[in-house]
């Protein structure tokens, strides 16, 4: 897999939508697992998997990108008490672990980003279903609609855009039954977009990932009280969450046990 095509490290958000959907993610998935060990694949900056272990979760990380590796690995050191466990390079087409490792699974906006050559995302889905024991949740979110493709999609490296049931089908034809569905983004999240994120975008996209490190989502991403009160704004959309025109949908899932014969 060539890492220059597999980094996910560059659409790595920290702004009010990152924030929101992570948020999101985890009203789907405590309700349906309470506790255990659980896996982070494609963590990014360790954001989701750091609210996980100060919930109570053990958590594992997997990151493709060696910059987000190095840098999780140091917010570990210098949070051992967090109940985090450790980081490892891995792709999610190759996961590094025994059958039936974990409780659950939270995978925020990567399957997108698994090129045809490595499997594609039913490789991806495949290892999931290895790795995660009979009745363990999976929480996944993707980028939906590809009619809503644009530049921001071409600067994250972006494979695709899905279709609704496109992606619930991943799930109910490959072991596991889709427990809840939620789309997001509509309306306010695509007035964000189309006003505030794809100008910034606009100014930034020719930067480094060096550069943008530490940057934001907008200047918006600069006060943690703009970014927690827009993240809350963005709840609005979820009364809307039954029509097709989000910009994302967040998936809840449980692995199917089978039936002894």
């Amino acid at each position: 897999m060539s890492l220059g095509k597999t980094h996910w490290g560059e659409s790595e958000i920290r702004g009010p939508v990152h924030l929101f959907r992570e948020r999101l993610m985890l009203r789907l998935f405590c309700p349906l697992l309470s506790g255990g060990r659980v896996l982070d694949a494609g963590c990014g900056s360790g954001s989701l998997a750091f609210d996980l272990s100060q919930l109570g979760y053990k958590v594992n990380m997997v990151e493709y990108s060696p910059e987000f590796v190095e840098s999780v690995a140091d917010r570990t050191r210098m949070n051992s008490k967090s109940g985090w466990t450790r980081v490892q390079r891995a792709s999610v087409t190759q996961l590094p672990f025994l059958d039936s490792s974990f409780d659950g699974i939270v995978c925020g906006e990567v399957l997108e980003h698994v090129l045809p050559e490595d499997g594609g995302d039913l490789a991806a889905i495949g290892q999931f279903a290895r790795v995660l024991r009979p009745g363990g949740i999976i929480v996944a979110s993707v980028p939906l609609n590809p009619c809503l493709w644009d530049i921001s999609d071409e600067w994250a490296l972006h494979v695709k855009r899905y279709v609704r049931e496109e992606f619930l089908n991943l799930f109910s034809e490959n072991g596991f039954e889709v427990r809840s569905v939620r789309v997001w983004g509509f309306p306010l999240g695509r007035l964000y977009h189309r006003y505030i994120f794809k100008p910034w975008l606009n100014r930034v996209r020719k930067q480094t990932v060096v550069q943008r490190e530490n940057r934001c989502d907008t200047r918006l991403g600069r006060s943690r009280i703009l970014v927690n009160s827009a993240a809350n704004l963005f709840r609005f959309d979820e009364m809307f969450s039954h029509l097709p025109w989000g910009r994302g949908v967040v998936v809840a899932a449980q692995r199917v046990v089978e039936k002894r014969r």
